[in-house]
């Protein structure tokens, strides 16, 4: 056996290879170049602002109102308890001036909106009942779906 490889490629004379080699150089300036010069805004200084910083407390901010946010929470889930909570928070509110006042407004709003929703949803299955069964009264009573072959009067 020979100890020449078959797969190996034979190096040709037809091309010489400085025609296989394409010269690319980086252009000097830029292919398009802005008609008004480009303006760099100034950096801060290194270490005046920190990334990781924890936002720092505002001690004249007024507290959340605790019911406020047991209202939001109530509304999505119990909307009666939302409705009842938001009312009290909206009055603690009032009287004592802490912050809440979106979230318990959101409450009540929710807590309404679901508490029409479900009354509405009872009142058309009180309808789709009352008509099934006036429907299968009326087919009953007029012979609607009754055959009378088999009997004879």
């Amino acid at each position: 056996m020979s100890d020449q490889n078959p797969y190996q490629t034979q190096p040709t004379e037809q091309y010489p290879p400085q025609q296989y080699q394409q010269q690319y150089q980086q252009p000097n300036e830029p292919a398009h170049q802005p008609a008004y010069p480009q303006q760099y805004q100034p950096q801060p200084p290194a270490g005046s602002l920190d990334p990781y910083a924890v936002p720092k407390h505002d001690p004249n901010a007024a507290p959340t109102n605790t019911l406020a946010i047991v209202a939001l929470v109530l509304g999505l889930t119990v909307p009666i308890g939302g409705i009842v909570l938001g009312h009290i928070a909206l009055s603690q509110i009032r009287r004592t001036g802490e912050a809440g006042h979106g979230l318990a407004l959101a409450g009540l709003i929710i807590g309404y909106a679901y508490t029409a929703l479900v009354f509405l949803a009872i009142i058309a299955y009180i309808v789709f009942i009352v008509a099934i069964f006036g429907i299968a009264g009326f087919a009953g009573m007029s012979g609607v779906g009754h055959s009378s072959a088999g009997y004879s009067a």
